[in-house]
Protein backbone atom coordinates (compact mmCIF):
# COMPACT_ATOMS: atom_id res chain seq x y z
CA UNK A 1 0.00 0.00 0.00
CA UNK A 2 1.53 3.37 -0.98
CA UNK A 3 2.84 5.22 2.04
CA UNK A 4 2.62 2.16 4.34
CA UNK A 5 5.17 -0.15 2.66
CA UNK A 6 7.63 0.39 5.52
CA UNK A 7 5.19 -0.99 8.10
CA UNK A 8 4.85 -4.65 8.97
CA UNK A 9 2.91 -6.84 11.41
CA UNK A 10 1.58 -5.09 14.49
CA UNK A 11 2.68 -1.72 13.13
CA UNK A 12 0.25 -2.10 10.19
CA UNK A 13 -2.53 -3.05 12.63
CA UNK A 14 -1.85 0.04 14.74
CA UNK A 15 -1.71 2.23 11.63
CA UNK A 16 -5.11 1.02 10.44
CA UNK A 17 -6.51 1.60 13.90
CA UNK A 18 -5.31 5.19 13.81
CA UNK A 19 -6.85 5.68 10.38
CA UNK A 20 -10.14 4.10 11.37
CA UNK A 21 -10.50 5.94 14.69
CA UNK A 22 -11.74 9.23 13.16
CA UNK A 23 -14.18 7.26 10.99
CA UNK A 24 -15.55 5.48 14.03
CA UNK A 25 -15.98 8.79 15.78
CA UNK A 26 -17.91 10.02 12.74
CA UNK A 27 -20.25 7.03 12.98
CA UNK A 28 -20.89 7.87 16.62
CA UNK A 29 -21.71 11.50 15.88
CA UNK A 30 -25.38 10.48 15.70
CA UNK A 31 -26.78 11.34 19.13
CA UNK A 32 -30.34 10.14 18.54
CA UNK A 33 -32.78 8.96 15.91
CA UNK A 34 -36.47 9.86 15.80
CA UNK A 35 -38.28 7.63 13.35
CA UNK A 36 -36.25 8.12 10.19
CA UNK A 37 -34.74 11.44 11.28
CA UNK A 38 -31.24 11.67 12.76
CA UNK A 39 -29.95 14.09 15.38
CA UNK A 40 -26.21 14.55 15.16
CA UNK A 41 -23.80 16.01 17.67
CA UNK A 42 -23.57 19.09 15.49
CA UNK A 43 -27.37 19.43 15.40
CA UNK A 44 -27.39 19.23 19.17
CA UNK A 45 -24.61 21.78 19.70
CA UNK A 46 -26.40 24.24 17.42
CA UNK A 47 -29.70 23.71 19.22
CA UNK A 48 -27.99 24.37 22.55
CA UNK A 49 -27.04 27.81 21.26
CA UNK A 50 -30.48 28.45 19.73
CA UNK A 51 -32.16 27.52 23.01
CA UNK A 52 -29.87 29.89 24.89
CA UNK A 53 -30.93 32.73 22.57
CA UNK A 54 -34.60 32.15 23.35
CA UNK A 55 -34.25 31.42 27.06
CA UNK A 56 -30.95 32.47 28.67
CA UNK A 57 -29.79 29.71 30.98
CA UNK A 58 -31.53 26.95 29.00
CA UNK A 59 -28.53 26.09 26.83
CA UNK A 60 -28.24 22.55 28.13
CA UNK A 61 -27.76 19.37 26.11
CA UNK A 62 -30.82 17.59 27.47
CA UNK A 63 -32.97 20.67 26.84
CA UNK A 64 -31.73 20.94 23.26
CA UNK A 65 -32.27 17.22 22.72
CA UNK A 66 -35.84 17.45 24.04
CA UNK A 67 -36.59 20.32 21.67
CA UNK A 68 -35.26 18.47 18.66
CA UNK A 69 -36.95 15.19 19.57
CA UNK A 70 -40.35 16.79 20.01
CA UNK A 71 -40.00 18.76 16.78
CA UNK A 72 -38.96 15.67 14.85
CA UNK A 73 -41.80 13.68 16.38
CA UNK A 74 -44.18 16.31 14.99
CA UNK A 75 -42.64 15.82 11.55
CA UNK A 76 -42.95 12.05 11.78
CA UNK A 77 -46.60 12.33 12.87
CA UNK A 78 -47.28 14.72 9.99
CA UNK A 79 -45.72 12.25 7.58
CA UNK A 80 -47.82 9.40 8.99
CA UNK A 81 -50.95 11.48 8.35
CA UNK A 82 -50.00 11.88 4.68
CA UNK A 83 -48.69 15.46 4.78
CA UNK A 84 -45.64 16.84 3.05
CA UNK A 85 -42.37 16.75 4.95
CA UNK A 86 -39.65 17.60 2.44
CA UNK A 87 -37.14 20.24 1.42
CA UNK A 88 -39.65 22.12 -0.74
CA UNK A 89 -42.06 22.44 2.18
CA UNK A 90 -39.25 23.62 4.46
CA UNK A 91 -38.14 26.24 1.93
CA UNK A 92 -41.67 27.68 1.81
CA UNK A 93 -41.72 27.68 5.62
CA UNK A 94 -38.37 29.47 5.73
CA UNK A 95 -39.82 32.20 3.51
CA UNK A 96 -42.86 32.46 5.79
CA UNK A 97 -40.61 32.80 8.85
CA UNK A 98 -38.59 35.56 7.14
CA UNK A 99 -41.79 37.35 6.14
CA UNK A 100 -43.75 37.07 9.38
CA UNK A 101 -41.11 37.09 12.12
CA UNK A 102 -41.71 39.56 14.93
CA UNK A 103 -38.08 39.28 16.02
CA UNK A 104 -35.83 39.82 12.97
CA UNK A 105 -32.71 40.42 15.09
CA UNK A 106 -33.21 37.12 16.92
CA UNK A 107 -33.79 35.31 13.65
CA UNK A 108 -30.57 36.75 12.26
CA UNK A 109 -28.65 35.49 15.30
CA UNK A 110 -30.14 32.03 14.78
CA UNK A 111 -29.07 32.04 11.14
CA UNK A 112 -25.55 33.05 12.20
CA UNK A 113 -25.36 29.93 14.36
CA UNK A 114 -25.80 27.83 11.21
CA UNK A 115 -22.97 29.74 9.47
CA UNK A 116 -24.56 29.55 6.03
CA UNK A 117 -25.31 25.81 6.21
CA UNK A 118 -28.73 26.10 4.60
CA UNK A 119 -29.36 22.35 4.64
CA UNK A 120 -28.82 22.16 8.40
CA UNK A 121 -30.87 25.33 8.98
CA UNK A 122 -33.82 23.90 7.03
CA UNK A 123 -33.50 20.50 8.67
CA UNK A 124 -33.10 21.26 12.35
CA UNK A 125 -34.56 24.76 12.77
CA UNK A 126 -37.11 25.40 10.04
CA UNK A 127 -38.21 21.76 10.03
CA UNK A 128 -39.00 21.85 13.75
CA UNK A 129 -40.96 25.11 13.41
CA UNK A 130 -42.83 23.71 10.40
CA UNK A 131 -43.69 20.39 12.04
CA UNK A 132 -45.02 21.87 15.26
CA UNK A 133 -46.89 24.73 13.57
CA UNK A 134 -48.62 22.66 10.90
CA UNK A 135 -49.48 19.81 13.22
CA UNK A 136 -51.12 22.12 15.75
CA UNK A 137 -52.70 24.85 13.63
CA UNK A 138 -53.51 23.02 10.41
CA UNK A 139 -54.15 19.45 11.55
CA UNK A 140 -55.19 19.42 15.19
CA UNK A 141 -57.24 22.57 15.73
CA UNK A 142 -59.53 22.38 12.65
CA UNK A 143 -60.11 18.61 12.79
CA UNK A 144 -63.79 17.71 13.21
CA UNK A 145 -62.93 14.13 14.10
CA UNK A 146 -60.41 14.95 16.83
CA UNK A 147 -62.82 17.37 18.54
CA UNK A 148 -66.05 15.50 17.88
CA UNK A 149 -66.73 14.77 21.57
CA UNK A 150 -66.32 18.44 22.56
CA UNK A 151 -68.58 19.65 19.78
CA UNK A 152 -71.25 17.09 20.64
CA UNK A 153 -71.12 18.23 24.28
CA UNK A 154 -71.62 21.86 23.22
CA UNK A 155 -74.46 20.87 20.88
CA UNK A 156 -76.17 18.87 23.65
CA UNK A 157 -75.95 21.90 25.95
CA UNK A 158 -77.40 24.20 23.30
CA UNK A 159 -80.26 21.81 22.49
CA UNK A 160 -81.24 21.50 26.15
CA UNK A 161 -80.94 25.25 26.79
CA UNK A 162 -83.03 26.20 23.74
CA UNK A 163 -85.99 24.48 25.35
CA UNK A 164 -85.51 26.49 28.57
CA UNK A 165 -83.33 29.56 28.00
CA UNK A 166 -83.90 30.95 31.50
CA UNK A 167 -82.33 27.78 32.94
CA UNK A 168 -79.16 28.11 30.88
CA UNK A 169 -76.80 28.35 33.86
CA UNK A 170 -78.36 25.40 35.66
CA UNK A 171 -78.37 23.21 32.55
CA UNK A 172 -74.72 24.05 31.87
CA UNK A 173 -73.81 23.31 35.47
CA UNK A 174 -75.48 19.89 35.29
CA UNK A 175 -73.37 19.13 32.22
CA UNK A 176 -70.17 20.26 33.90
CA UNK A 177 -69.78 23.44 31.84
CA UNK A 178 -68.99 26.77 33.51
CA UNK A 179 -70.97 29.87 32.52
CA UNK A 180 -69.37 33.31 32.44
CA UNK A 181 -71.15 36.67 32.37
CA UNK A 182 -69.52 38.95 29.79
CA UNK A 183 -69.87 42.43 28.36
CA UNK A 184 -69.01 42.85 24.69
CA UNK A 185 -68.18 46.07 22.88
CA UNK A 186 -67.05 46.53 19.29
CA UNK A 187 -64.71 49.31 20.44
CA UNK A 188 -63.46 47.95 23.73
CA UNK A 189 -63.58 44.20 23.31
CA UNK A 190 -64.75 41.49 25.71
CA UNK A 191 -64.65 41.66 29.50
CA UNK A 192 -66.21 39.77 32.42
CA UNK A 193 -69.23 41.77 33.58
CA UNK A 194 -67.59 42.54 36.94
CA UNK A 195 -64.58 44.13 35.19
CA UNK A 196 -65.12 47.58 33.76
CA UNK A 197 -63.61 48.54 30.43
CA UNK A 198 -60.47 50.57 31.02
CA UNK A 199 -60.51 53.97 29.32
CA UNK A 200 -56.80 53.94 28.42
CA UNK A 201 -56.67 50.29 27.39
CA UNK A 202 -56.14 49.51 23.72
CA UNK A 203 -57.36 45.98 22.91
CA UNK A 204 -55.55 44.13 20.15
CA UNK A 205 -57.10 43.99 16.71
CA UNK A 206 -57.56 40.22 17.09
CA UNK A 207 -59.48 40.77 20.34
CA UNK A 208 -61.69 43.39 18.73
CA UNK A 209 -62.38 41.08 15.79
CA UNK A 210 -63.59 38.42 18.21
CA UNK A 211 -65.90 40.95 19.87
CA UNK A 212 -67.29 42.12 16.53
CA UNK A 213 -67.86 38.55 15.43
CA UNK A 214 -69.94 37.89 18.55
CA UNK A 215 -71.87 41.13 18.12
CA UNK A 216 -72.79 39.94 14.62
CA UNK A 217 -74.36 36.84 16.18
CA UNK A 218 -76.09 38.81 18.94
CA UNK A 219 -77.46 41.72 16.93
CA UNK A 220 -80.66 39.92 15.83
CA UNK A 221 -81.43 38.30 19.21
CA UNK A 222 -83.96 39.44 21.76
CA UNK A 223 -82.94 39.58 25.44
CA UNK A 224 -83.08 36.11 26.93
CA UNK A 225 -82.55 34.29 23.64
CA UNK A 226 -79.70 31.94 22.78
CA UNK A 227 -77.80 32.10 19.55
CA UNK A 228 -79.19 29.00 17.78
CA UNK A 229 -75.84 27.53 16.69
CA UNK A 230 -72.65 26.43 18.42
CA UNK A 231 -69.88 28.98 17.77
CA UNK A 232 -66.52 27.45 16.94
CA UNK A 233 -63.25 29.08 17.94
CA UNK A 234 -59.77 27.75 17.36
CA UNK A 235 -59.59 26.15 20.81
CA UNK A 236 -63.18 25.88 22.03
CA UNK A 237 -66.89 25.72 21.21
CA UNK A 238 -69.14 28.46 22.62
CA UNK A 239 -72.85 28.69 23.46
CA UNK A 240 -74.11 32.24 23.87
CA UNK A 241 -77.22 33.79 25.48
CA UNK A 242 -78.05 37.50 25.27
CA UNK A 243 -79.11 39.07 28.57
CA UNK A 244 -79.52 42.70 27.54
CA UNK A 245 -78.09 45.49 25.44
CA UNK A 246 -77.07 48.91 26.75
CA UNK A 247 -76.24 51.25 23.91
CA UNK A 248 -73.53 49.50 21.89
CA UNK A 249 -72.58 47.14 24.72
CA UNK A 250 -73.99 43.60 24.89
CA UNK A 251 -74.32 41.66 28.17
CA UNK A 252 -74.30 37.91 27.71
CA UNK A 253 -74.00 34.51 29.33
CA UNK A 254 -71.30 32.41 27.72
CA UNK A 255 -70.56 28.71 28.08
CA UNK A 256 -67.32 27.43 26.59
CA UNK A 257 -66.46 23.78 25.94
CA UNK A 258 -62.70 23.40 25.34
CA UNK A 259 -61.51 21.35 22.41
CA UNK A 260 -59.49 18.26 23.09
CA UNK A 261 -56.15 18.78 24.82
CA UNK A 262 -53.35 18.92 22.27
CA UNK A 263 -50.70 17.23 24.40
CA UNK A 264 -52.88 14.19 25.02
CA UNK A 265 -53.65 13.81 21.33
CA UNK A 266 -50.05 14.47 20.30
CA UNK A 267 -48.65 11.73 22.51
CA UNK A 268 -51.23 9.26 21.27
CA UNK A 269 -49.65 9.74 17.86
CA UNK A 270 -46.02 10.41 18.84
CA UNK A 271 -45.70 7.41 21.15
CA UNK A 272 -45.96 5.20 18.05
CA UNK A 273 -42.73 6.65 16.63
CA UNK A 274 -39.58 4.77 17.69
CA UNK A 275 -36.85 6.87 19.31
CA UNK A 276 -33.27 5.79 19.91
CA UNK A 277 -30.77 7.75 22.01
CA UNK A 278 -27.17 6.61 21.61
CA UNK A 279 -25.65 8.61 24.48
CA UNK A 280 -26.55 6.74 27.71
CA UNK A 281 -25.79 9.59 30.19
CA UNK A 282 -27.72 12.05 28.03
CA UNK A 283 -30.62 9.60 27.78
CA UNK A 284 -30.72 9.24 31.57
CA UNK A 285 -30.64 13.02 32.00
CA UNK A 286 -33.48 13.49 29.52
CA UNK A 287 -35.64 10.92 31.30
CA UNK A 288 -34.86 12.47 34.68
CA UNK A 289 -35.33 16.14 33.76
CA UNK A 290 -38.03 16.20 31.06
CA UNK A 291 -41.50 15.17 32.21
CA UNK A 292 -42.86 13.97 28.86
CA UNK A 293 -39.76 11.92 28.03
CA UNK A 294 -41.28 8.89 29.73
CA UNK A 295 -43.93 8.84 27.00
CA UNK A 296 -41.33 8.26 24.31
CA UNK A 297 -41.30 4.95 22.46
CA UNK A 298 -37.65 4.29 23.31
CA UNK A 299 -35.79 1.41 21.69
Amino acid sequence: MPGLSFLTGSRITRAFALLLFPLLLGCRSEVAQVGHLSITEKDLSRQVRVSELYFPGSGLRHVALSQLIKGYLALEVLKSLGHRVDKAAFQVEAQRIDRETQAPELLQKIKEIYQGDQKAYLHSFVGVVYGERVLYHEIFLPSEEIHRASREKAEALLKAALSSPASFSQIAGHQGVEVANLRISGKQGIRPTKEAFRAKESPSEAHLQQARRLIGYLSNLQPGQLYPEVIEWSEAYQVLRLLRKEGAVYFVQSASVPKRDYEGWFWEQASKVPVRIFDPPLKEELLREVGWAKQLHLE
